[in-house]
């Protein structure tokens, strides 16, 4: 008997305290149910004890409370099964820790994770801004540049025009003036010369006057010119999504793609506009600082008209 204890002694040294418990169980004849009945407590917890399948979440104080009252019920020592039990939370002890921080690299990982698609869909959105901004100042630009080169343009043609009409005054005067001033010349031909400047008297003698005359041509062409292409500024203000297309009197289109809402768009250009618009009734237009009424458009189809309004 003295060597089967020696010998069974070393096995009980490394016997976990659930297992102690439940040979004790076994040999006092009773069931889990019995024992979970008799310390009022679920049998799913007798058998964790029995499996030394401790909940982490559970304070060790009331786990070493279970484990001596579970002895106590199967009559075997507090202090055999505290000592076992301190045995295997030393052994489970540094898992315990790696285990906790392997989840915690693991959630910080999901984290950055999660940071850098943020990251990604916030740089996404801003670029998508730039490009759309950059799209709409060239429009806008483009449209006030061209309005501006017009005047300029007929300005040089009328000037190119009246240097042919002086050169050629001034020729027909020095044609005329040798043939009055030959003192070779015969009675017939100053009497012909007579008559070239008797039915020309609208074509001056003098250079002088001929210049006044065509001075006061040049200065009334290029007024009328200048009244005609004066520049007007219209106002566009879009309470919704519209489509647009505005061409001044020089051709040039100077807006036109589809406008967003809550758009006020300035231009200016040369009477008279062709206005076309795809939904005329979310669309206010200032001409000359004064509001255009638009109620003769029809609703919800495209409108096509000139600016200003014929009366």
């Amino acid at each position: 008997m003295i060597e089967n204890e020696e010998v069974q002694q070393p096995e009980s040294v490394n016997q976990g305290p659930g297992q102690i418990l439940r040979q004790a169980r076994e040999r006092a004849k009773l069931s889990t149910q019995d024992i979970a009945d008799k310390m009022k407590l679920k049998r799913a917890l007798i058998e964790d004890i029995e499996l030394d399948n401790f909940d982490i979440n559970i304070s060790l104080t009331f786990v070493r409370g279970y484990l001596k009252l579970y002895a106590k019920h199967v009559h075997v020592e507090e202090a055999e099964i505290l000592n076992a039990f301190e045995k295997l939370s030393t052994q489970k002890k540094e898992p315990v820790k790696l285990q906790s921080f392997s989840r915690r690299v693991a959630h910080q990982a999901n984290d950055d994770k999660l940071m850098l698609v943020t990251y990604l869909i916030l740089a996404a959105i801003i670029a998508l801004v730039v490009i759309w901004w950059f799209q709409q100042s060239p429009t806008e630009t483009t449209a006030s540049n061209e309005v501006n080169y017009p005047e300029t343009v007929v300005k040089n043609d009328i000037s190119q025009e009246a240097l042919p009409i002086e050169e050629t005054l001034n020729s027909d005067t020095a044609t005329l003036i040798p043939t009055e001033n030959n003192g070779n010349t015969s009675l017939d031909d100053a009497a012909v010369s007579e008559e070239l400047l008797t039915g020309n008297q609208s074509i001056p003698s003098d250079g002088e006057s001929g210049t006044s005359s065509l001075g006061i041509l040049t200065d009334a062409t290029e007024t009328t010119v200048v009244e005609t292409a004066a520049p007007v500024k219209l106002i566009f203000e879009f309470s919704g999504d519209c489509w647009m297309n505005l061409t001044d009197a020089t051709g040039e289109k100077i807006a036109y793609g589809v406008k967003v809402k809550d758009r006020v768009m300035p231009v200016t250009g040369i009477p008279p506009f062709e206005v076309t618009l795809g939904a005329p009734e979310v669309v206010k237009i200032r001409y000359a600082g004064e509001f255009i009424d638009m109620s003769f458009l029809p609703s919800g189809r495209i409108a096509k008209f000139d600016l200003p309004l014929s009366e």
